[in-house]
C-alpha cells in the first residue's frame, strides 16, 4: 500500500484536464485511485455495515459525488485529493450508517442496502484475495492502530497530521503506526498460511 507516485503533478494534471471536460483524464485518475478508495471504504464499513452495504456501491456512489464536487475541490498539494476523496467516503458511510440505524429503530431492517446500482456491471479487485486478507487483518488490529494505518497508508496523510487527526503527538503516532505495520506484517503472514 505505497503512496501513490505523484510523477511530477501527474494527479494535478489529470484533474484540471478533468475539469475541462476531458473523460480520459478522468478514467485515468480513477485508475489510479480505485484499488486504494476501495481499501479505505471496506476498513471504514466495518463488519456490521458491510452485511447491508456493497463496498463496489459505495464506491460507485461517491466516485458520481466527486464528477459532481471535483469543481470544488482546490489542489494543496501531494495527497489533497486521497483526503478530498476520504471525506467523501466518510461522508457517504455515515449517511449510510445513520439511514441504517433509523430503520433498524423503525422496525425496517432491509437484507442489503446500497448506495447505488453498480455502474458499468460487475466490479472487482486487480488482486481481491490479498485486499481480503488484508482486510482482514486491518480489522483484527486494535482500533487505534487501525485507525493509524488507515490515515497514514490510506488517506495519506503525514505523521504530523495523522497526529494531529488522532489528538496525539507526532512521536507517538511515529510509534503508534511502527507497532501497528509490525502487527499488522505479523497478521498477514498468519493470515496467509
Amino acid at each position: 500500500m505505497d503512496d501513490i507516485p505523484d510523477d511530477q503533478g501527474l494527479t494535478e494534471q489529470l484533474v484540471a484536464r478533468i475539469k475541462a471536460g476531458d473523460q480520459d483524464a478522468w478514467n485515468d485518475l480513477y485508475g489510479r485511485y480505485r484499488d486504494r478508495l476501495l481499501v479505505a471504504i471496506r476498513s471504514r464499513l466495518g463488519v456490521r455495515i458491510r452485511e447491508r452495504m456493497e463496498s463496489e456501491d459505495v464506491l460507485q456512489s461517491v466516485v458520481r459525488d466527486a464528477l459532481v464536487e471535483l469543481d470544488r475541490f482546490e489542489w494543496r498539494g501531494g495527497g489533497s485529493l486521497q483526503r478530498f476523496l476520504n471525506v467523501m467516503i466518510n461522508h457517504k458511510i455515515g449517511n449510510q450508517a445513520r439511514k441504517i440505524q433509523a430503520q433498524k429503530r423503525a422496525g425496517e431492517v432491509p437484507l442489503k442496502e446500497s448506495a447505488m446500482a453498480p455502474a458499468g456491471g460487475q466490479l472487482s479487485y486487480t488482486n481481491r484475495p490479498l485486499y481480503e486478507r488484508l482486510e482482514r487483518c486491518l480489522q483484527q488490529l486494535p482500533p487505534e492502530m487501525r485507525e493509524v494505518v488507515l490515515l497514514r497508508k490510506v488517506e495519506g496523510l503525514s505523521s504530523k497530521d495523522a497526529a494531529e487527526a488522532m489528538g496525539k503527538s507526532d512521536a507517538a503516532v511515529r510509534k503508534l503506526y511502527s507497532r501497528a505495520v509490525a502487527q499488522l506484517q505479523e497478521l498477514m503472514i498468519k493470515d496467509g498460511r
